[in-house]
């Protein structure tokens, strides 16, 4: 039926974003200590000189700054810093950080993309081309790249900066921020899904993301996961099911914000002598997509073209990520972002077909066309 594949597009579609390692490798745990370092940088921007003001970034940055140190983080917050002082920050934050600990970013401020590339963007910036966003703005990418580098067990990096801004002028910017790639022991949080807008709350006193995400930290002996899922779930509730956090992970075992006394951070690394893992999906199910039923109307025939389609690059996409692993790479941001869109059109176009709205299935398949011939020309099929 149309609502069993919009439920496995949705939980496959994940595994398009899942670790980026090898298959037929089992994991073996390498436990750290209770004691483990952790250190963690905050920023939070809310006063720029050339858009719109925040309300609540700082707000965000400073609380959640109390909340780790808590939570036993060597945190530092930097507020409303501009693009020098963000630079050092940066710097800093990489300077105390060191093979084995556990890192923690988080951003609340402006965010801008740009060719499927995320810059957050300091409170002296004045936007006038697509150069100056890639010299006067910092790479998110960047910073997970460098956090990677280092060694770390755990990179943790939360962009809440998908509020609407005053700097979309270049050509090739787009709204919210683009979908990325977590290397292996990464875990990268968005405020909402890519190309959304989330809320700045103007009511309360944080974002409305990070308001959630401040309270689920708290509660003892959540996994990393859970706490994300259950800030997802209470943003999706408070936003009337227009704000969707999102969320993109390559980290293979527990870690927990806040452990109790029986508590402790694992991390699991490959073992390459490990006998094969089973398969990620059940035989014969292996697919993006399911057959619709025949008697659902107009556009369901087309849909199981265009999904038979979809999962082929599906599949072709899981292969490459998989020899990309063996080499340390990950599939290029902007081809993850037309996977994550084929996905969505897919979604919406089962959703449509389920409603009997037609029209609605037809243009979403239109739009999931052009994701596909456009990933299917990456792949050279």
């Amino acid at each position: 039926m149309i609502s069993s594949a919009n439920k496995l597009l949705f939980a496959l579609g994940l595994l398009l974003f899942a670790p980026a390692l090898p298959l037929g490798q089992a994991q073996s745990p390498a436990a750290s200590s209770p004691n483990e370092k952790r250190v963690a940088l905050v920023i939070g921007n809310d006063a720029y000189r050339h858009a719109p003001r925040l309300r609540n970034a700082v707000n965000d940055a400073n609380d959640l700054g109390v909340t780790l140190r808590e939570l036993g983080f060597d945190s530092e917050v930097v507020l409303n810093t501009d693009q020098r002082g963000m630079e050092a920050a940066f710097d800093r934050f990489i300077a105390r950080l060191s093979p084995g600990c556990v890192a923690f970013f988080h951003y609340s401020g402006h965010g801008l993309q740009v060719d499927q590339e995320n810059f957050l963007i300091p409170t002296d910036y004045r936007i006038t081309d697509e150069a100056s966003v890639r010299y006067d703005a910092y790479s998110a990418s960047k910073l997970h790249d460098r956090v990677a580098a280092s060694g770390v067990a755990l990179n943790v990096i939360v962009l809440d900066a998908c509020r609407n801004n005053g700097f979309r002028t270049a050509r090739s910017a787009g709204a919210g921020l683009a979908a990325m790639n977590a290397a292996r022991g990464s875990f990268i949080a968005f405020s909402t899904a890519p190309g959304q807008i989330a809320s700045d709350n103007p009511r309360g006193g944080n974002g409305l993301f990070t308001s959630f995400l401040l309270e689920a930290l708290k509660v003892p002996g959540l996994k990393l996961d859970d706490v994300f899922n259950r800030v997802r779930e209470q943003v999706y509730l408070a936003s009337d099911q227009k704000q969707l956090a999102w969320t993109s992970s390559s980290v293979i075992g527990d870690f927990r914000f806040n452990r109790t006394g029986k508590h402790r951070d694992l991390v699991f690394e490959p073992d390459p002598g490990a006998r094969p893992a089973p398969p990620l999906v059940e035989k014969g199910r292996q697919t993006l997509t399911q057959t619709p039923r025949t008697d659902e109307g107009p556009g369901s025939d087309r849909y199981l073209k265009l999904s038979a389609r979809a999962n082929i690059v599906y599949d072709g996409l899981q292969k490459l990520r998989q020899e990309q692993a063996q080499i340390g790479a990950s599939l290029r941001g902007d081809m993850a972002g037309a996977a994550e869109r084929m996905k969505s059109y897919m979604d919406q176009a089962d959703s449509a077909l389920g409603d009997g709205n037609s029209a609605g299935a037809e243009r979403s398949m239109d739009s999931a066309e052009r994701e596909v011939e456009k990933l299917e020309k990456f792949l050279g099929m």
